[in-house]
């Protein structure tokens, strides 16, 4: 296998410059419900991401291979924690990389009846905030929670159920981004479900709420990133969000919608420079090469508009 250096990164990411600021982003690592095993991949994902050493890796969610009919135990979700520790959480905390979540539908879903995934998900989380990043005030981590890198904002919220955001988690979104959005150099939002439809399969599985997009076009979000879909896309609404779909590292690799072919599994990279964003990805099996833009699809249609791919450096929001 070839190893990944920093600048394999600049190849990558077109916009690469001296001192831009470098995020990860995983998602959806889980394998079938009730799994306490990883795939080989999710381990070389790490090892590329140890390699890499991003200023912040981030998880839109799907840790553990919860959510299963009937309940799973608490033991069962206690050796899942344990296993997602030894396969990701021990080894970024050993190269000293913060790690940054969010629940997804199989670690924490808001939907009832899953009680104990919640309480397991706040535990597993509740002391291990991540070095580097200030938590503001106001925040609930670890399942919703405004943080600073530096002159970064990142905003995390509970977005595990289709539809319209629940009130208390819209309220808490537009607090935290009205006080704290215009003082930032850059804003990502992230959760779990996207905005559009992605994946085959998967087109009403999406957050459908015109209130949300516009609350963060009207705070000048620069990224939205989600998992969920299983796809790696990044594209541009009408107002100029970017909307970045973080592809899978476990379970089953999707196809967009309207087309046949599964795209491979992968992980996702933003770099931060002054005055733009540029978004990349890298593919299993060796992490070392990107998901091939021209294998995505040249735009998006969802209730909410259309998206444009991305295929350059796209300006930081106003």
């Amino acid at each position: 296998m070839k190893l990944l250096c920093l600048g394999c990164l600049s190849l990558l990411l077109a916009s690469a410059t001296a001192g831009a600021r470098s995020i990860a982003l995983i998602s959806d690592l889980n394998g079938r419900y009730g799994s306490a095993v990883y795939h080989a991949r999710v381990d070389t994902a790490v090892a590329a991401l140890v390699r890499l050493r991003p200023e912040l890796v981030i998880s839109t969610g799907d840790m553990v291979a919860g959510q299963r009919q009937p309940p799973l135990l608490p033991a069962e979700l206690d050796r899942m924690w344990a296993a997602f520790d030894l396969a990701v959480t021990d080894p970024l905390v050993e190269a000293g990389i913060p790690f940054a979540v969010t629940p997804g539908n199989h670690d924490g879903s808001a939907f009832p009846g899953f009680d104990l995934e919640r309480e397991r998900f706040d535990a597993q989380w509740r002391e291990r905030r991540p070095p580097g990043l200030v938590l503001l005030p106001g925040s609930q981590w670890p399942r919703r929670y405004a943080a600073r890198l530096d002159g970064v904002l990142l905003v995390a919220f509970d977005g595990t159920r289709p539809g319209r955001l629940p009130a208390s988690e819209y309220e808490f979104l537009r607090r935290m981004l009205e006080e704290h959005s215009r003082a930032a150099d850059a804003t990502i939002v992230f959760s779990h479900l996207p905005l559009w439809p992605f994946a085959r399969g998967r087109e009403g599985e999406i957050l459908d709420d015109p209130d949300l997009l516009a609350l963060l076009h009207r705070t000048g979000v620069d990224v939205y990133a989600s998992g969920h879909h299983h796809v790696f896309y990044a594209g541009v609404d009408s107002a100029g969000l970017v909307h970045l779909s973080v592809g899978a590292l476990g379970g089953n690799a999707r196809s967009f919608a309207g087309e046949r072919v599964r795209q491979s599994h992968g992980l996702a990279l933003l770099d931060l420079a002054s005055h733009s964003i540029a978004v990349g990805s890298l593919a299993a099996p060796a992490f070392d090469a990107p998901i091939p833009r021209e294998q995505l699809p040249p735009t998006v249609s969802g209730p909410l508009g259309q998206l444009r791919r991305l295929d350059g450096p796209a300006p930081l929001r106003p």
